[in-house]
This record gives structure tokens, C-alpha cells and sequence, in this order.
């Protein structure tokens, strides 16, 4: 993939927030790089230490179909409330960025993921917030003090980026919880110097801008959930590969999350392009995180055992109550960008 270069760089534009009428623009400009760890080379991909089928700690299949309800619930209630500019903050060079952070952390699938849903979530929220300030409080020379903030917003950008990351690493339980003193570090290498009082300041911003609602499922949850579940059932299947295979599409989808639904949009409707109506009703595809996942699953299956894709598929349609066209339809596009990566 094209993000498994020496050096990375910030995101250069995030578009707009859309739901803001008028002066609601927010460009994210900038030109700083860090160098990923030394390691096997290879570009994200799942973490050594992912079990599956556990004799000591893992969980009934019961368990886990019950879980995987309550997973289908929120997945539900997400696509219910998502709004236009959901996702902006999401995909291609901000994940680049988000990943690569994790990468130099040596941090799971599991943190990046949810550090990607937690600066989507805090940027749009932070943005509007801001944005409202403005044009409740300020009289006059709106664009003026707008454009200010934009920039103080560029400025912070890492700053955010590292205290998502440093949340989602708390809230992993995962040994490898990032402190303050290593973010003060990363950031000095992009000439950032702030104390460790800013960077707790920053975290203490973030979660606030949440609500201190930052427990939601990334979509790796729900990924390693649905193989825990198929381990039982298909006892030959190398649920560890699945994994590994389905974690490195995701990580394609997200950073070329624009051209997979396109992709998907032209293939299932034969339009080349989108309408504002077709565009807001896709919405509920584009943010409908199990469905990603189960496709991922099936072309990681079909990578591995084509003949054992078809009943995956029929299986994981029964799991999730989404249609098996609309698996195979994704599917495919999947595979089809695998072959040009």
C-alpha cells in the first residue's frame, strides 16, 4: 500500500463540515513527517497477541452471540443518528496518520481503530462547538475570527490526534497505555513542544467534548467477535489468518474509504455518480460498520479457502441479518482492489 513509506505527513484537507452552512470550511493544512519504528516492514496488520478460541479465558459461543446482539443494537442506533459530515475526520490521510501514531506506540488493532472513532466523534463535535460560539457570541468580522480559529485548530491537530490515541489506549486495557512524558516526546520531534500539563489539559478537552461517552465499539470488536464465533463453528478455519487478512482490507477501506464506496455505489445501482439525495441515503452503507465487517471476513475467506466462502458468507448473513447480495456485492469490490494494490 502507499502508506507503507519511511515517512508519513498530516493530513492536508479534511473538506468541510457539512452540516455548517456558509464559513464552515476547516482545512487542515501542513507539512510535517516522522519516521515509523524499525519493524518487520510490514504496513499495520493485526498485533502478535490476538487469541482466539482460549481454553483459560475465552467465552461461550452464547456469550458471544449475545454480545454480538448488543454490537448489531449500537451498529443500528450509529446508523440511525449519523449526519453528512460524519466521517470526515475518519478516513485516508487522517487514518494514515492515526495508524502510523499507533504504529510508533506499538500499539493494538483494537486502539487504533477506537483513536479513529474518537477523533472523528471530538472534531466534528469540537468544530460545530466553535463554530456556534462564533456566530452566537461575535458581532461582527465573522470569517475574520473563524479563520483564526481554523488555524489554532491546525496547530493543535497532533495534540488531538495523540490524546485519541492516548484514550483509546486506556481504555484497551492494554499494557501499552501511552503517558503523557512520550507524547511530550512524539510531539517534539514535529517541533511541538508542550508541557505535560497541556497534553493532560488536551485529554481532559477531549473526553469533555465527548460527554466522557467514549466507550463505543470500533469496528475490530466486532470483527473478532464474529471469527470467535465462526471458530466454533468452522473448527478448521485459521481464525488467526481471517484475522490478519481482514484487518489489513480494513485498513485499505480506511484509507481509501472514498473509491470503495464509490466503487460499491456504482456496482449495486450501475450510476456513476452520486445525486445529494443518493449521497445522504448511502449514508446508512457508509456507516454501517458491520456490514464492512462481514465483508471483510468473506473476502479474507475467500483469500484463504474459496471453497469455503459460500457457506461463510450464508453463515455470517445469518449471524447479522444482512442480505448475502449485499455481502457478496462488497465483497467483490474488496477483491477487486486487493488485485491492484
Amino acid at each position: 500500500m502507499q502508506g507503507a513509506s519511511a515517512h508519513y505527513s498530516i493530513p492536508t484537507n479534511c473538506g468541510s463540515i457539512q452540516q455548517m452552512p456558509g464559513i464552515a470550511t476547516f482545512e487542515c493544512k501542513g507539512n510535517m513527517s516522522v519516521s515509523r519504528r524499525n519493524g518487520s516492514g510490514n504496513i499495520f496488520g493485526s498485533s502478535p497477541d490476538i487469541y482466539f478460541q482460549h481454553k483459560i479465558t475465552g467465552v461461550t459461543k452464547e456469550i458471544l452471540l449475545e454480545w454480538l446482539s448488543s454490537l448489531n443494537d449500537e451498529n443500528e442506533k450509529n446508523i440511525s443518528d449519523c449526519y453528512p459530515s460524519m466521517g470526515i475526520f475518519k478516513y485516508g490521510e487522517f487514518a494514515e496518520f492515526i495508524f502510523l501514531t499507533c504504529e510508533k506506540f506499538k500499539l493494538s488493532d483494537e486502539v487504533r481503530y477506537l483513536a479513529v472513532e474518537l477523533f472523528d466523534r471530538f472534531m466534528n463535535k469540537h468544530t460545530e462547538e466553535l463554530y456556534q460560539h462564533i456566530l452566537t457570541s461575535i458581532k461582527n468580522k465573522k470569517k475574520k475570527y473563524w479563520h483564526i480559529v481554523q488555524e489554532r485548530m491546525q496547530k493543535q491537530i497532533l495534540l488531538r490526534i495523540s490524546s485519541c490515541c492516548q484514550i483509546a489506549s486506556k481504555l484497551t486495557s492494554h499494557y501499552k497505555v501511552i503517558i503523557n512524558s512520550q507524547i511530550r516526546n512524539f510531539l517534539s520531534e514535529f517541533d511541538l513542544n508542550y508541557s505535560t500539563e497541556s497534553i493532560l489539559q488536551s485529554e481532559i478537552r477531549v473526553l469533555k467534548t465527548l460527554n466522557y461517552e467514549v466507550s463505543t465499539a470500533s469496528p475490530v470488536t466486532s470483527l473478532e467477535i464474529i471469527l470467535e464465533i465462526l471458530g466454533f463453528e468452522f473448527p478448521d478455519l485459521d481464525i488467526k489468518i481471517l484475522h490478519m487478512i481482514s484487518v489489513k482490507i480494513m485498513d485499505l477501506v480506511y484509507l481509501e474509504h472514498k473509491t470503495a464506496y464509490h466503487q460499491l455505489f456504482k456496482r449495486v445501482t450501475g450510476q456513476q455518480h452520486f445525486t445529494e439525495s443518493e449521497r445522504e441515503k448511502f449514508l446508512s452503507v457508509t456507516n454501517n460498520k458491520m456490514f464492512l465487517v462481514v465483508s471483510l471476513i468473506a473476502a479474507a475467506t475467500y483469500i484463504i479457502d474459496k471453497t469455503s466462502t459460500d457457506k461463510i458468507i450464508d453463515r455470517l448473513c445469518m449471524i447479522t441479518s444482512i442480505p448475502m447480495e449485499d455481502i457478496v456485492d462488497f465483497t467483490v469490490i474488496h477483491l477487486q482492489r486487493i488485485s491492484k494494490v
